[in-house]
């Protein structure tokens, strides 16, 4: 089975700084006076330009992996060209979300120095794990995220970092590929098998219900015929405890016309317990009914009101989205994909005989 993951901040506003770029020389009647060196930095009259050729990379590193709440770390943002050469007096400009501030450049935007590199200062305001993101100049189209994990609890009378800038990406747990809540595995159920967390997935999905098991004229022994579940196995890395409240998912060709569906809310209750109580991380497994049997058929949504009857026998793509919040209160959502056959499979050996 196949299974694409991705994960994102439910909310997420993304409200970076713009910046002009850096002018590369001193404006004159008579032009340049450095003899036309400025064409070979990639220059338009006076203004530097960012283009492939002179910003080929942009890496940020942070000093501290974890950072006790009410406590600072370095940072570095470092801007390469495509021959790895450090890109000097190039505006970078730096957001994060709530819960870490960025206490140098309070701006949020610096130029690099000689070497291409810029660097500032964050501090952690609350425990969780937060995003902290650089970008250049608009022209550029660069930007790089990385993870601050704050840990601890806040300290008494603490009151932040007055001044400091940041927290422009709203606030939450960052649920990217490489972040701290995440759907680690994905796959359906669709043999009415017992739910229990070792239970093997299918990479098939019946759809009909149409097999006499025991192919005698004088007896019907209908073929099983089951909901199909969708199994997520979720992964907890915050140091808080993360409940989810709902899963929704979406079909995007149901009938073989075209017909693209996306469920209602499917209300759930589901707790993770925080990191600190297992190394490593803590799990759960996470079962839902996506694929309701009626008549013979399988349906998406209910087959009683708005859904509709499954009838693309191909290799189809489900969407999730799983939603709930931290024990603090910030939203998050994890997403994956599962691919799987659906088509009119025979459950015949499933029949056990009496």
């Amino acid at each position: 089975m196949t299974m694409i993951q991705s994960t994102r901040r439910l909310g997420l506003q993304i409200t970076l700084v713009g910046s002009i770029a850096a002018l590369w020389g001193c404006l004159g009647g008579q032009g340049s006076t450095d003899g036309g060196s400025g064409a070979d930095n990639n220059s338009r009259g006076s203004v530097f330009v960012a283009d492939e050729t002179t910003t080929g990379g942009l890496e940020i590193e942070v000093e501290e992996a974890s950072i006790a709440v009410g406590d600072t770390s370095g940072f570095f943002v470092r801007v390469q060209n495509a021959r790895q050469d450090g890109v000097s007096n190039i505006n970078v400009a730096c957001d994060s979300e709530a819960g870490v501030a960025i206490i140098e450049p309070q701006t949020g935007y610096e130029l690099t120095n000689g070497a291409g590199v810029m660097s500032g200062v964050i501090g952690c305001e609350r425990p969780g794990s937060f995003q902290l993101v650089c970008r250049l100049s608009v022209g550029a189209n660069r930007r790089k995220f990385v993870s601050v994990r704050c840990t601890g609890d806040i300290p008494s009378g603490f009151q932040g970092f007055p001044g400091a800038g940041g927290g422009g990406l709203g606030g939450g747990a960052q649920t990217n590929d490489d972040g701290d809540v995440r759907i680690v595995s994905t796959g359906f159920v669709d043999d009415g098998d017992s739910l229990a967390a070792d239970v093997a997935t299918s990479e098939s999905i019946d759809i009909v219900q149409d097999f006499d098991c025991d192919n005698l004229p004088t007896t019907v022994d209908i073929e099983p015929f089951y909901d199909t579940y969708v199994k997520l196995k979720v992964q907890n890395n915050l140091a808080e405890r993360v409940r989810f409240s709902y899963l929704q998912y979406s079909v995007s060709n149901v009938d073989g016309n075209g017909t693209e569906f996306t469920s209602k809310r499917l209300g759930i209750t589901q707790e993770i317990d925080s990191s600190l109580s297992t190394e490593g991380g803590t799990s759960t497994t996470i079962f839902v009914p996506v694929f309701k049997i009626y008549n013979g058929g399988k349906y998406v949504g209910d087959p009683l009101g708005v859904g509709i009857q499954i009838t693309n026998s191909s290799f189809q793509t489900v969407s999730f989205s799983l939603v709930g919040e931290t024990a603090s209160g910030d939203s998050v959502e994890v997403n994956a994909q599962a691919t799987a056959s659906f088509s009119n499979f025979t459950r015949c050996s499933s029949v056990v005989s009496n």
